[in-house]
């Protein structure tokens, strides 16, 4: 048995800790995934004025503040009883923003932090070995995703061309947030009621124009099939069968005309995700495509325990209509919410549901299992406690364990995918599923994420050009009465996953209670008050450390892959510690 640890996991935000016990075969027997650093943003929220909480807890993400801004800023639509009448246009203004920085943030995902790990040289030894065709594959691969400043054999290897495209896209897509919300990140115009700043048309007129640019990004080199043949045939498809054949053909196609050239270029026609489409899967690109190798992507992350697990969605984006309930009932929302459980079986969502557990985490809270509207954050102040290297039996994350109805929940993409039965998604997960794969691996979770981004840019464009009136109203005013104990729930959906908000306030209208649950919480989470392992550690448990070539303790490039296909984004779940131990909770107020 050999313990294998990677610290840090992510390329930014690298609060995150994996450590592993593997045998002799490589495969995982026991994981532990650890969140490093306390978030100190419930605490700080005490006894504040509830307003402030939709432009505090923004600081808690610099990646994705929009959505911990939206997500207060529901919280505070139903603290003040305005969420029934918040004008339409205000709700498309908000899905605006959302959708602006889901595609930012995928993208960011998708080539900088997930797809330098294609460019591995753990793969270069597999596909060097299977003459031309290997040769020119591993050829594509490192010349789209390598990272800047990466050396292999201790050469020099150029940027890819794809990673390189995608920075100014990300750029691009911050200053369209910036032109409407104020700035970014930490945009101002976030309100109960509504927003404060009434775009106007030449922001619209501006918005088309950063959208057209990136969309040329997106046929020059994420897809070469034109944008809307592949909406029409996968979003809109009538059935599931009809989205998988249609992509399955599309990919048989581009390999009969490579097959004699080698040629898996962009300009033969492999877009991105064309091309991991056909080499990321064992099942898609081996035996179904008949390709010579693959990355295997699909034997790793999957869930051994269909019982132990399910895919939850709060459901995001609202329909064009005024007000909305802050419950999220099926259906209420574009995005719908909705649980799946590990055997792809629909049931309703019920926020009442959803509990946290901190018995493998550094609190010394009163009560453990608590729903987040009672919930408590009171930290382990000792730092001898703090240990990581205690095992599975011990406290060892910073993040406690969110369930649902007991159950450990995969927050993200491919569970907002399922949850609105979305064509492609759901006929790869259930095609893995009929021949014997796990549902949920890192190549449906990753697909799942190409394919949202997708849907997103096909949404914009309509909630920009068509739904949105520059001349509509809004906001409604609140009446800061209202709040007074009173409490309030914001559901929303964060590119990562559902992130919640829940605040109280007391009789004179300050904060009482703040709890956050966060995507990167439910994603990352310890074992559980019934010693139940959260869903990266449930991916982990079972898993190669190599999904192809042999077993390399010293690049383990499977973890790799698993634990960055969630998308962790550390810093939400984790933050500040207070030194001084000292006078808690604080009362501070940032400006």
């Amino acid at each position: 048995m050999v313990n294998v640890t990677v610290d840090p996991l992510t390329r930014i935000e690298g609060h995150q800790r994996i450590s592993t016990e593997v045998g002799a075969d490589g495969f995982i027997t026991d994981a532990q995934s650890s969140s490093l650093i306390f978030r100190g943003f419930e605490r700080i929220l005490q006894n504040q004025d509830p307003r402030d909480a939709a432009f505090l807890t923004q600081r808690i993400c610099g990646v994705c503040p929009l959505s911990h801004g939206l997500a207060s800023t529901n919280a505070l639509d139903n603290l003040y009883g305005v969420a029934e009448s918040v004008p339409k246009d205000a709700l498309m203004m908000r899905n605006i923003f959302q959708g602006l920085n889901m595609v930012a943030s995928h993208a960011t995902h998708i080539y900088v932090l997930f797809g330098p790990d294609l460019a591995n040289p753990a793969y270069k030894k597999v596909l060097t070995t299977l003459g031309d065709t290997g040769n020119a594959v591993w050829k594509e691969m490192v010349g789209r995703f390598a990272p800047i400043s990466y050396k292999m054999d201790g050469v020099a290897v150029p940027v890819g061309s794809s990673y390189l495209a995608a920075i100014p896209e990300k750029k691009r897509l911050q200053e369209a947030i910036a032109l409407i919300a104020g700035r970014m990140p930490g945009p101002s115009s976030l309100y109960p009621g509504g927003y404060t700043y009434p775009a106007t048309v030449a922001d619209i007129t501006k918005l088309s124009s950063y959208y057209l640019q990136v969309m040329d990004f997106v046929s020059k080199h994420t897809l070469k099939v034109d944008f809307n043949t592949w909406i029409e045939n996968t979003y809109k498809a009538s059935s599931p069968q009809k989205a998988v054949s249609f992509v399955t053909e599309h990919l048989t196609d581009l390999i009969n005309k490579s097959t004699s050239s080698n040629d898996f270029s962009k300009d033969a026609g492999w877009g991105d995700v064309e091309f991991y489409a056909a080499f990321g899967s064992e099942l898609v690109g081996e035996k179904i495509l008949g390709l010579p190798a693959s990355l295997k992507h699909d034997t790793i992350g999957g869930y051994k325990d269909p019982s132990k697990i399910c895919f939850v969605a709060y459901g995001g984006y609202y329909k064009y209509k005024d007000g909305y309930d802050p419950k999220s009932p099926a259906g209420d929302r574009i995005f719908t919410s909705g649980v799946v459980s590990g055997k792809l079986e629909y049931q309703k969502f019920d926020p009442e549901k959803i509990t946290e557990s901190t018995a493998h985490s550094f609190y010394q809270n009163s009560v453990n299992d608590l729903a987040p509207a009672k919930g408590e954050t009171v930290p382990l102040t000792d730092p001898s406690k703090i240990v990581y290297t205690g095992g599975s039996n011990s406290q060892y994350s910073w993040d406690k364990a969110p369930r649902y109805d007991g159950i450990a929940g995969e927050v993200g993409p491919l569970a907002r995918m399922l949850n609105i039965k979305e064509p492609l998604v759901t006929g790869l997960a259930q095609a893995f599923n009929e021949k014997g794969y796990s549902a949920a691996n890192v190549y449906t979770r990753m697909l799942a994420r190409m394919q949202e981004t997708a849907i997103l840019a096909y949404e914009l464009l309509n909630w920009v050009t068509v739904d949105y009136n520059p001349n509509g109203k809004i906001s409604v005013p609140i009446d800061l009465n209202a709040a007074k104990n009173n409490s309030g729930m914001g559901l929303w959906e964060a590119p990562r996953g559902a992130l919640g908000h829940w605040v109280s306030a007391g009789s004179d209208g300050k904060v009482t209670n703040y709890q956050c649950i966060v995507p990167g919480s439910w994603l990352m989470s310890p074992r559980d008050s019934k010693g139940i392992p959260g869903p990266l550690e449930q991916s982990l448990i079972g898993s190669k450390i190599n999904p192809v070539g042999d077993v390399d303790y010293t690049n383990p490039v499977g973890i790799f892959h698993m634990g960055r296909s969630y998308d962790p984004c550390i810093s939400c779940a984790v933050h500040t510690i207070d030194l001084t131990g000292k006078n808690a909770p604080n009362t501070l107020r940032i400006l």
